[in-house]
């Protein structure tokens, strides 16, 4: 392997080990203290900034010079194309956990989901456009990490395959994206600059994305407590 993506996925996995210790989110799901509508937020944020993901994607390729690598400006719009409409799969799931009615407009993203999306928006459009691979690299592979929490989700609440469509179809269809990946960091990721910028967009992506799970844990609480009006409408779930 490339030793640069080597050491990079090596930071990646050690990053995902820490946050998962430290994950509020991890500690409810692996103690089995939760019910569905745990999964239901999750399902709801995941739409949030899935929806993004093809667009922001598509920005880079749009943005990029002339003189830029054809083949990386290719990859951006290909892999724009083939990740749009992937949010409707988590509202598949979730409209496939019961009786719920989700409100129209869909509830705004959590604060910490927000600023994820902003964030991608802005490393899609400024700076060392390479940088988004930064993200990619690990959120075509995040399964292997958080396998575990699936897993526990799964028997707690006794998920058929056709509601956990997001989480499994959608990894199928990652598992075949990491190998693209991995393989245009190899061609583009050639000065420090290049390698630095999407170091620093994986690892603060990644940060983030924790952050985002704790908030999806924090509102959990909320809504347990009879206190979130917002996500109300999951309660029917019960």
């Amino acid at each position: 392997m490339n030793p640069f993506l080597e050491s990079l996925e090596s930071e990646i996995a050690l990053k995902w080990k820490d946050l998962l210790k430290k994950s509020e989110l991890s500690t409810l799901v692996m103690s089995g203290e939760f019910d569905i509508r745990l999964y239901g937020l999750y399902l709801l944020e995941t739409y949030q900034y899935t929806l993004h993901n093809s667009r922001n994607q598509a920005l880079v390729g749009a943005k990029l010079d002339p003189l830029a690598d054809i083949q990386y400006l290719k990859f951006c719009l290909k892999h724009a194309y083939e990740e749009a409409g992937h949010e409707l799969m988590a509202l598949h799931d979730l409209k496939a956990l019961g009786s719920v009615t989700i409100p129209t407009p869909i509830p705004q993203p959590m604060p910490a989901t927000e600023v994820l999306i902003a964030y991608l928006y802005r490393i899609s459009e400024t700076g060392n456009l390479k940088a988004r691979l930064g993200y990619s690299l690990w959120a075509e592979d995040a399964y292997v990490h958080i396998a575990p929490l699936l897993g526990a989700v799964q028997k707690k609440l006794s998920l058929k395959p056709s509601q956990m469509t997001f989480l499994g179809e959608h990894s199928n269809i990652d598992a075949d994206h990491i190998k693209d990946v991995r393989d245009m960091i190899k061609r583009v990721a050639k000065t420090d600059d290049d390698r630095d910028a999407i170091r620093r967009v994986s690892l603060t992506s990644l940060e983030l994305t924790g952050s985002m799970l704790d908030n999806m844990a924090s509102e959990y609480r909320l809504l347990e407590n009879g206190k979130s009006l917002k996500y109300e409408f999951l309660n029917t779930l019960l």
